[in-house]
């Protein structure tokens, strides 16, 4: 009844009911024509209106006036009361309604929402009772809604309802468990000055909601502190996703980034697809390799930034979104703004903290920490216990890592299972690291025969060690002939080897 205009209620108010014949107390019959003092009757035009109004509804209504005189009753009740519409309007509604409280209602001006109604065959039903009032404040009327049918009707919709309830939050949870942060500033690994600098300054960024930009070269775990400092945020119970801006086709990314409806473009799924903005909603989106992000894109992650609100791919309107964005890139972005290859405006609303990584060679007294670390991590994994002698671990703390972590990971990884003896020694470290070992502890002071030979004989001492000292087994490996491993031997001046 609420949606009924003030002017439509007071019409409603004058509605002059048909007249019914009943007897006075001095026993002369006369109609309620003689005693109604109200105005006629509602022109036709609001009956109609009316009639439009509750005749669209799929529940059951009926209204009376003042007096409990059925003036409006919609199709689905007169149905569901197994009556006729024409044959109820002007009669006193509990003489179509069985057991109405409707006149109790008209009495005492008290509406009673959702409560119990006991129908003849015991069909319990949830109504509302509800009365409206004259510009007086008297009792105009009174609106009647039978919002379930049968208690039955309601059981199964509370039943529908929490079996939706329990799927979206089993959804909920499985988003949670797929796209949440997998590291925190426990598993970042390092007690140097500079890293210890960098965890108190990630610690207090994560508290913050602004937008932070991590630098620093390939290898040097951007995408693990990302994790970390989302996990320390007041947004750690909500998803954290990962793009990389590098890897998606440009064609595919903004359908990626933002999602797509239905329709949108050949191949487009079925009910459409959510985006990482959606997913991450209330979390934090991690976009790894901003730098890689073309121009017409950067524009539209800046306006995402400035509105906090996405267009899907084919959608007409806007979704608003409250995600934290974390950006990472191992390149000068301020530099490529400089020349133009990446918008300025962007790169100040992803600056707004910085956090930059040092190369590992710039903190080489976190590097035995680490080693212990990967031969713990992946010796575990394989059964594989093994140590690092103290030559081997000075040339790797003297090694320059251009790989940064990671390929000191996939190193330790490799020698776990290539080396031969429980303990690693320099024989079985790879070949670039010996060479830029002995480049190191000799320069080009040596001249390149010298060099040359360093290599030769390394490469020969690592041969004889796999096939364990046979000659031609070596030299098949080294893809010489064996009589030129023989002069290399001599030489070199190898031990006495067995002859194969």
């Amino acid at each position: 009844m609420s949606s009924l205009k003030h002017d439509e209620v007071r019409c409603v108010n004058e509605m002059k009911t048909p007249p019914v014949n009943r007897l006075s107390d001095s026993g002369r019959r006369e109609s309620n024509a003689d005693l109604d003092q109200t105005p006629k009757k509602v022109d036709e035009k609001t009956i109609e209106l009316l009639d439009r109004v509750f005749g669209q509804l799929p529940i059951s209504v009926v209204l009376t006036d003042s007096e409990g005189r059925i003036i409006m009753i919609n199709d689905h009740y007169a149905e569901f009361l197994n009556t006729r519409k024409t044959g109820v309007v002007g009669r006193l509604v509990q003489e179509v309604v069985p057991n109405t409280r409707l006149p109790i209602v008209l009495a005492t001006g008290q509406a009673e929402i959702s409560a119990e109604h006991f129908y003849g065959n015991k069909t319990k039903a949830i109504v509302h009772r509800i009365p409206f009032f004259a510009d007086d404040g008297s009792v105009a009327g009174c609106l009647g809604i039978v919002l379930f049918e049968s208690v039955e009707e309601l059981q199964n919709l509370a039943k529908a309802y929490q079996d939706l309830h329990t799927q979206l939050s089993a959804y909920q949870n499985e988003i949670k468990s797929v796209f949440r942060a997998k590291y925190s500033f426990a598993d970042i690994l390092g007690e140097s000055l500079s890293m210890r600098k960098n965890k108190g300054m990630a610690r207090r960024m994560a508290l913050s909601g602004a937008n932070i930009l991590i630098t620093g070269e390939s290898g040097t775990g951007k995408e693990l502190w990302a994790h970390a400092i989302h996990r320390a945020s007041q947004r750690k119970e909500f998803p954290f996703v990962s793009v990389n801006c590098g890897a998606i086709p440009e064609n595919l990314l903004e359908s990626e980034l933002f999602g797509y409806e239905e329709g949108a473009f050949t191949g487009a799924k079925k009910g459409g697809k959510l985006g990482k903005f959606q997913i991450a909603n209330g979390g934090t989106l991690f976009l790894d390799e901003i730098g890689d992000m073309p121009l017409l894109m950067q524009v539209k992650i800046l306006r995402v930034l400035q509105e906090r609100e996405i267009e899907k791919v084919g959608g007409t309107g806007a979704e608003r979104v409250d995600v934290r964005i974390i950006a990472a890139t191992h390149r000068d972005l301020q530099q490529m703004a400089h020349d133009g290859t990446f918008r300025e405006d962007l790169f100040y609303r992803l600056n707004i903290l910085s956090l930059h990584l040092q190369p590992l060679r710039e903190h080489p007294e976190d590097i035995s920490l680490l080693i212990q670390h990967f031969l713990t991590k992946y010796g575990s994994s394989t059964g594989t216990v093994k140590r690092v002698a103290p030559e081997t671990m000075t040339i790797l703390r003297g090694y320059n890592w251009p790989g940064n972590v990671r390929e000191l990971s996939a190193v330790i990884e490799r020698l776990l299972v290539t080396a031969d003896a429980e303990v690693i020694t320099p024989l079985d470290l790879p070949m670039e690291i010996c060479l830029a070992n002995k480049e190191r502890e000799h320069g080009y002071a040596c001249g390149l025969d010298q060099a040359l030979a360093g290599v030769e004989r390394e490469m020969i001492t690592r041969a004889l060690r796999i096939t364990h000292n046979s000659k031609t087994a070596a030299a098949k490996l080294l893809g010489i002939p064996r009589s030129r491993l023989y002069r290399k031997l001599e030489q070199f001046d190898f031990p006495e080897l067995r002859d194969d």
